[in-house]
């Protein structure tokens, strides 16, 4: 009698070792689905990136992955000598002058404006410019323009990335994760 209570606990655990495994077999596969889906969202997911490159050859000097769709280029004025800041976003694949603060007024520098003006503090603000460029063109100074790109709350000497007198060429991209890995790799 023994013998036979012992074989039905052992069928019995059997069969239900039996379901579990074909659960987990089921559970298994409905987790494996996932996180294929996971991953393939991660590497499509479409990034928008900063592209600096040589304005002559096209080679890619720089790119950033953009976390705000905004940034700023400041360099001293070749001629007056003072600090000139140029505010610009991203948006739809251009790059939009939204403003730009100068400390004096001199040659190169603007008298009048179809834009909003106003004298500050801190010199003059040219606001609500809204022109939208596809490639926006930097000549790197020699000696004393500084040109400084503030991104993604950091800031970036355009020496570090190309060479003084250099001609360089800001544009947007939007590519998937897997692309941005693949051409760093």
């Amino acid at each position: 009698m023994i013998y036979i209570q012992e074989l039905k606990n052992t069928m019995l655990n059997k069969v239900l070792s039996d379901k579990d495994l074909k659960k987990g077999s089921s559970n298994r596969g409905v987790f494996l689905i996932i996180i294929s889906l996971i991953i393939f969202m991660i590497f499509t997911y479409p990034l928008n990136l900063l592209v600096v490159s040589d304005y002559r050859s096209g080679e890619i000097l720089k790119t950033w992955i953009l976390k705000e769709d905004k940034f700023k280029v400041s360099y001293t004025h070749s001629v007056e000598l003072t600090e000139v800041e140029e505010y610009y976003e991203i948006n739809e694949g251009y790059i939009i002058l939204k403003e730009t603060i100068f400390r004096s007024y001199g040659a190169g520098l603007p008298a009048t404006t179809k834009y909003d003006f106003e004298k500050t503090n801190d010199g003059f603000r040219i606001y609500n410019i809204k022109e939208k460029f596809k490639e926006l063109i930097y000549r790197t100074g020699a000696v004393r323009a500084d040109h400084r790109l503030f991104l993604n709350n950091e800031e970036y000497k355009f020496l570090d990335f190309s060479s003084p007198m250099q001609a360089v060429k800001f544009s947007s991209r939007k590519i998937s994760f897997i692309r941005y890995l693949t051409r760093r790799l």
